[in-house]
């Protein structure tokens, strides 16, 4: 079968992971997969997937639609469609499923996250998410995809009951990447991902500080960027117990999350990160890391009760609960907890699981 996929995330992006691996995963399993983003051409040479590029020149907030009107160009130039199914990412759906659809192209909506931003751009962004869903509610033909059960019944109570139409991809992690290298000498606490102040990051380096100042000899990495990488930096020049390191590639990032011993999630208890299934925490536990983090169901796993080697905590009390745990693991429960995580993981985090459903709705 041959499967275009229309996205705005450019493969360069870390937090691209998860259209890689899926799109991987797909060629892996004898689909014919051409991906539709603004990444330069040539930059995919390296990819198992065919590659059309459609760069884009906007401000931000005005992006997707840009590419969207690009993409709907693309698809009406073709005279007679050359795939059989379309995967297209929430922010470019709106403008380019009616002429899907005029082809009788079926589709397959993919709602990695509903908007994240803040202020105006998320005001920009949530109409255009509610009307791809309200795309899907309309074709009985189309499946929507979301990353947890908390987001399929977010999107049921605020667009229709179309219980049928949504399928729960978990986010994951390649098993043979990221895996448990030799620990740091020091307990070291990591985090990577975007350095946005409203994932909750500024509350990392008090919280090391404070751990260290109760006798715990800590270290801090924080990977990423975002609008409070800058801040950071600056903040790192007068404490060494933390430091700040760019976006990295993939095989870099699981050389440093080997040798940590615990992963933070920070994100506060809001609409947004409530309904995620974060690729960090299936990366952490692939590492062997322990996580800690803040408590909603966002960061929760799938079982009720929740395994020893995740410490979850509300976000009023992160810092004093979270340094009374880190004080209370010896080395010996260290290396007992980070076993249970990569075995955890191997069985319930790796993407063959996420895999077989999506391929079950092609």
């Amino acid at each position: 079968m041959r499967i275009h996929w229309f996205t705005r995330r450019e493969m360069t992006d870390l937090c691209s992971t998860t259209q890689r691996e899926i799109a991987s995963g797909l060629c892996k399993r004898g689909y014919s997969l051409t991906i539709i983003n603004p990444d330069d051409e040539g930059t995919h040479e390296l990819f198992p997937w065919q590659h059309v590029s459609l760069p884009i020149r906007s401000i931000r907030g005005f992006q997707a639609r840009k590419l969207g009107a690009n993409m709907k160009k693309y698809l009406s130039g073709n005279s007679s469609p050359d795939f059989d199914l379309a995967i297209v990412d929430w922010q470019v759906a709106p403008f380019i499923i009616h002429e899907l659809e005029r082809q009788s192209i079926r589709w397959i909506l993919m709602d990695r996250s509903p908007p994240a931003d803040k202020g105006i751009l998320a005001s920009l962004q949530w109409p255009s998410w509610k009307r791809a869903w309200k795309m899907v509610g309309a074709n009985p033909s189309a499946i929507g995809c979301v990353v947890s059960k908390a987001h399929r019944e977010f999107v049921l109570n605020e667009i229709t009951s179309m219980t049928n139409q949504i399928i729960v991809l978990n986010a994951g992690a390649d098993m043979e990447l990221f895996a448990p290298a030799k620990k740091n000498p020091k307990m070291t606490l990591v985090y990577h991902g975007r350095l946005d102040r409203h994932r909750g990051v500024m509350a990392l380096p008090m919280f090391v500080q404070k751990a260290y100042d109760a006798g715990i000899e800590c270290h801090l990495i924080m990977i990423g960027e975002g609008d409070a990488y800058r801040y950071l930096t600056e903040m790192q020049r007068e404490n060494d117990l933390f430091e700040v390191i760019p976006t990295m590639s993939p095989i870099d990032l699981a050389e440093v999350l080997g040798r940590c011993h615990i992963g933070l999630l920070p994100m506060p208890a809001t609409k947004v990160w409530k309904l995620a299934s974060p690729l960090k925490m299936a990366e952490y536990a692939a590492s062997g890391l322990l996580i800690l983090g803040i408590d909603h169901a966002g960061h929760r796993v799938k079982e009720e009760r929740q395994p020893d080697w995740i410490k979850l905590v509300k976000q009023e009390s992160f810092h004093e609960v979270g340094i009374q745990w880190l004080k209370s693991l010896d080395n010996e429960d260290l290396i007992k907890l980070s076993k249970r995580a990569r075995n955890y993981a191997q069985k319930s985090m790796n993407w063959e699981t996420s895999l077989d459903v999506l391929e079950d709705a092609i």
